[in-house]
């Protein structure tokens, strides 16, 4: 039998046209489903949740990264944030939970979770576009569920030296805000005069919005830990303080009245005449110290004479003042505390009585 006859049929049954129609179908066919299902098959939609460090943000990118985001392909949503400062003090830092659909595959003992034909896991980058953004950071964990990010609000205490005008300023219930959110507040306030009056100490109770990483405690990009440093920031002052206390923003001890006898010595008597009972010192709202007596001697002044003799001589003006002084003081398992230090005889003193203010050693304290 002839291949193709005079009437133009294959094997004289099917019009060699036609035939060849029949063939281009089915090639179509056969290449949209090789790209429909890759080389590899054995190909699942699936869905991960991923937590994502976006390192450092600007202010204006940060203001506008807010859960229900969605990438530009749909693929990606984010389901939660969190924002804190970001270590230089000008930007935020940023770390996002984001719902991923991808495509859950065999590779070998386990089976491997994709987005867009890679693996997705931990340490790898992680990027994505919505309609006002586009963001790039690291993967810090991936799990089958869980939209939130493990935040939290964790009271310290700060220990620091300002300047008189920002511990004036300091007040409870202070903010720090990034945009809109409030990242950390103030809860307590307790400033002591510094001996050359230039300064401030200053314990301040602080709640801030964590973020738990990896079993550590996180203020935006800063570790919290007793002894390390961290920001608080408002629109009318920045300042660094010392994490004193973790996991509590109240000063060691309780509140305690203790009576104390504090020697000054060599005073002018322009400054001893301002010092009288009955004055107070206030800080924070509250009495700090209060004069219950004052008494005074004349100081004394060592000279040395032509021969090489040393004498002791009454000073012709200065003298010593003696206070007898009701504290405000903590007790705590250390010993009493006054104006944020330990107190005990020989330890000096300042008070601030704010018209004069003074120094002086602890020369005796009454049970």
């Amino acid at each position: 039998m002839r291949l193709v006859d005079e009437d133009g049929r294959l094997f004289g049954r099917v019009n060699v046209v036609d035939a060849a129609v029949v063939l281009v179908v089915l090639a179509a066919v056969v290449a949209g489903a090789v790209a429909v299902v890759p080389l590899g098959g054995g190909g699942e939609p699936a869905t991960r949740y991923a937590t994502v460090d976006l390192g450092t943000q600007s202010p204006a990118t940060a203001e506008r990264i807010d859960a229900g985001d969605r990438s530009a392909d749909e693929r990606v949503v984010v389901t939660d944030t969190y924002v804190g400062p970001a270590g230089d003090g000008a930007n935020a830092s940023v770390v996002v939970r984001v719902r991923v659909n991808g495509t859950l595959r065999d590779g070998g003992d386990e089976r491997v979770f994709e987005r867009d034909g890679e693996p997705l896991r931990r340490g790898d980058g992680f990027a994505f576009e919505t309609s006002s953004y586009a963001v790039a950071g690291d993967v810090l964990r991936v799990e089958e569920a869980g939209t939130t990010l493990p935040v939290g609000s964790l009271p310290v205490l700060l220990e620091a030296t300002l300047s008189p005008a920002t511990a004036d300023a300091v007040a409870v219930g202070d903010a720090f805000r990034l945009d809109d959110r409030r990242i950390a507040r103030v809860t307590g306030v307790t400033t002591a005069p510094v001996e050359n009056g230039t300064a401030r100490r200053a314990l301040l109770g602080v709640r801030l919005h964590t973020l738990n990483r990896s079993g550590s405690t996180y203020f935006g990009a800063t570790p919290v830990r007793l002894g390390g440093l961290l920001r608080f920031d408002t629109d009318q002052y920045a300042l660094r303080g010392t994490v004193t206390r973790w996991g509590n923003a109240s000063p060691p001890g309780s509140p305690t009245t203790t009576t104390a006898v504090v020697s000054l010595a060599d005073v002018d008597p322009a400054v001893a005449d301002g010092l009288r009972a009955g004055l107070t010192e206030r800080r924070d709202g509250r009495t700090t110290a209060r004069i219950t007596a004052v008494r005074t001697e004349n100081a004394t002044v060592v000279l040395t004479s032509d021969d090489g003799h040393i004498y002791e001589r009454e000073h012709p003006e200065n003298v010593d003042v003696h206070l007898t002084v009701d504290l405000r003081t903590r007790a705590t398992a250390d010993g009493l505390r006054f104006h944020t230090r330990a107190l005990r005889e020989g330890t000096r003193v300042t008070f601030d009585f704010r018209t004069v203010t003074v120094d002086g050693t602890v020369t005796r304290i009454r049970g």
